[in-house]
């Protein structure tokens, strides 16, 4: 596993602990919501093992934050590019396609 994972890792499990704990939950809660055990828990805590993305959207709905909130202020050493901004307070709101912008005629899949 590469140091930035690690830094990742480490970061994602204290916010998932530090959320669950604002939440007044346990382990044990949060392992049911997850179907998983209350040990694994404890490693996606300690920073000891990583989760795959569908899995952390469930931690981030068993919790009631958005995704968002666990990729927020990830420490610099992960190298995440500065010239990137990311508004917080900014809404998320559905992309809308108008009829200009239809494809008609994709025959990118065809051989």
């Amino acid at each position: 596993m590469t140091e930035d994972n690690n830094i990742f890792n480490q970061s994602l499990g204290k916010k998932i602990k530090s959320r669950r704990l604002e939440l007044k939950k346990t382990q044990t809660w949060l392992a049911k919501k997850l179907g998983v055990t209350f040990q694994q828990i404890q490693k996606y805590e300690k920073g000891i093992n990583g989760t795959n993305p569908y899995n952390l959207l469930k931690i981030a709905n068993a919790l009631r934050v958005s995704i968002l909130y666990f990729y927020l202020d990830v420490s610099t050493s992960c190298r995440i590019d500065p010239t990137v901004h990311v508004d917080k307070n900014a809404s998320i709101e559905p992309l809308i396609l108008t009829k200009e912008m239809e494809v008609t005629d994709d025959q990118s899949a065809s051989g």
